[in-house]
């Protein structure tokens, strides 16, 4: 399985310690360096050809928006992801990253989830590319809307995000019929049994599964979830 290498460009050490570590979470990405200001992330760049960029925009010899120029640029081999991490108030700079086509914007303070939302949608999009060949209209469809975040993402309640939803949307849609438990789910996502249930109940309320009570010879009845087609 071929890694993702991801170069962090963030002049605040705890900060960019953070990000490898939740980098690290998962056996795809590998954080080959931290750079602290933008002649470090230069050289970097060019020894390291990293498939991904975390960069924040503020360095103290100039801005990540400026490398996002350069390495679209210098045309180099192979195409560089970026995700740019900016204030609130640089909305110029927002409008210059999407010009540029980066891959996401992240806004300070970056919080765990956010973070972890991106990377997940980067990967789901960098295997999703790889598994298509000849593509088709509704395959286009696939990978466009797994770059673009759900538009309707933000109408979720509290505790229900958008990424886990698709993942167990799609683990039941491969398993048209069949009965999950939660344990089933965890086996099957890598998800917390706490987090399982909640989302099993939420897709049961609105009508995505059927859940209903299997009683069995002896003890409790356990509750099982199907999608029906």
């Amino acid at each position: 399985m071929d890694l993702i290498d991801v170069l962090i460009v963030e002049d605040d050490a705890r900060i960019a310690q953070m990000h490898s570590q939740i980098l690290r979470q998962t056996n795809r990405f590998n954080p080959i360096g931290i750079a602290e200001t933008l002649q470090m992330a230069r050289t970097m760049v060019k020894v390291h050809k990293p498939n991904l960029i975390i960069l924040d925009n503020y360095l103290p010899d100039g801005t990540g928006i400026d490398l996002f120029r350069e390495i679209i640029a210098d045309k180099i081999s192979h195409k560089i992801d970026v995700v740019l991490i900016t204030a609130s108030d640089e909305i110029d700079t927002v409008k210059a990253a999407m010009k540029l086509g980066c891959f996401d914007y992240l806004l300070k303070p970056v919080s765990y989830e956010r973070l972890q939302e991106t990377l997940n949608r980067y990967l789901t999009l960098n295997n999703a590319m790889k598994a298509y060949e000849n593509l088709e209209q509704r395959q286009i469809d696939e990978l466009f809307n797994i770059q673009l975040r759900d538009k309707h993402q933000q109408l979720l309640p509290k505790g229900i995000e958008g990424i886990t939803l698709e993942k167990i949307k799609r683990v039941f849609s491969q398993n048209i019929g069949i009965k999950f438990t939660v344990d089933r789910l965890v086996q099957e996502t890598g998800i917390s049994k706490t987090t399982a249930r909640r989302y099993l109940e939420y897709c049961s309320a609105n009508g995505l599964l059927t859940a209903e009570n299997e009683y069995g010879k002896v003890g409790r009845p356990e509750r099982v979830y199907v999608k029906l087609g």
